[in-house]
Parts: structure tokens; C-alpha cells; sequence
């Protein structure tokens, strides 16, 4: 089975928040921005390498939000998600949002408003009714371990 440690990056903009729009075999969704560690990274690290790689932004750290395990048996994978809350503090849009520069599976970001993360295609899902409630409230009930999401 592979595990894998996935930190990723909550960053608000009044009430939108910044998602990369991906596509993979399974098909298209939106995802935080964030990704896989590298060798002696920590995961604070992590995420602020995987941000700025996939939006350019730079940003800190602020908060830690959520933290979640995903098993899928069939795919034989485990992934701990580490959900922080970020800020944008300099950096300009990427470039990614020109289809004729697409980077690999990352297809563009959007900002898109919090309310809507049930009408779109979103992972992991089980924090959608959380970031809605605790964007409202200021992440104040954060940190939060959440039960494992399991898939047969």
C-alpha cells in the first residue's frame, strides 16, 4: 500500500476560495492547492512549495485546519491530508490560467465562492460542509481531526 502525507492550502478571498481545476483519468475536479513532500521537507514546507508551484503565489502558513486520512483499498492507497489555512502574501496569478499553458494535470485556478463547493466536483469531500461553516465562522474551530474516509 503507498502512504503519502498530502499538505494543502485553504486561501480566502472574502468568500472565495483559490482551487485548482484538475484533470486525471477519473476525470475533472477541483482540488486546494498542495501536493507530495519532497525528501526532508516538512510539511509546512510542502505547502508553501506546492502553492507557489501551482499558482505562484507566495504565501504563510497560518493555521492548521484539518487533518484527515483518505484509504482507498482498491487503489491501495493511504493519504494523510493536512488542510492549512494560508495567506497570500505577494506573487501575481499564474500563468496557468492560459489553456495553452497547461502543466500537466492542473488545467487553470479559480476562485470560487464558498457556497458552491456542493454544486462542483470537490476533494476530498468530506470537508465541504466544514469549509462552509468555518469559513463563516474564521476557522475559530480549528484545528480538527476528522474521522478516516475510507473506500472499499
Amino acid at each position: 500500500m503507498t502512504k503519502q502525507i498530502r499538505p494543502s492550502v485553504v486561501l480566502m478571498q472574502n468568500e472565495e476560495m483559490l482551487l485548482l481545476k484538475s484533470k486525471y483519468l477519473s476525470g475533472e475536479f477541483y482540488l486546494l492547492p498542495g501536493g507530495s513532500m519532497e525528501d526532508f521537507e516538512t510539511v509546512e514546507e510542502t505547502a508553501i512549495r506546492e502553492t507557489k508551484e501551482e499558482t505562484n503565489y507566495n504565501i504563510k502558513i497560518t493555521k492548521l485546519l484539518y487533518v484527515q486520512e483518505w484509504i482507498d483499498k482498491k487503489r491501495k492507497k493511504d493519504v494523510l491530508y493536512m488542510v492549512f489555512l494560508g495567506k497570500i502574501i505577494g506573487g501575481e496569478e499564474t500563468h496557468l490560467n492560459d489553456p495553452c499553458l497547461e502543466k500537466g494535470n492542473i488545467k487553470g485556478i479559480e476562485w470560487i465562492n464558498v457556497e458552491k463547493l456542493g454544486e462542483i466536483t470537490f476533494y476530498p469531500k468530506d470537508i465541504i460542509p466544514l469549509l462552509k461553516k468555518d469559513c463563516k465562522q474564521g476557522f475559530t474551530r480549528c484545528p480538527m481531526f476528522l474521522k478516516p474516509s475510507v473506500t472499499d
